[in-house]
């Protein structure tokens, strides 16, 4: 009867610890998704800030313009 108890009680301590492990990997995995979803987040930030007609605006707003297509000119370097 006292193994049986020892037993019993041995099987309630290893549940108990398989639970919180499972929460505590519950927890584990929504801290992930959080985090992946800042990082997707961030990542549309980044992308908007470095979006063509943002950083024309920018450019525009600092007097900067663009250059005719016509006024460009190349120069060649040769190589030493």
């Amino acid at each position: 009867m006292v193994l049986f108890a020892v037993l019993l009680a041995g099987i309630v301590a290893v549940n108990v610890a398989v639970l919180r492990a499972n929460v505590s990997v519950n927890q584990l995995d929504k801290e992930i998704a959080q985090k992946q979803a800042q990082i997707q987040a961030t990542a549309s930030q980044l992308s908007a800030a470095r979006s063509a007609p943002r950083v024309e605006r920018e450019a525009h707003k600092l007097g900067l313009i663009q250059a005719p297509a016509a006024g460009t000119s190349y120069l060649v370097v040769p190589h030493p």
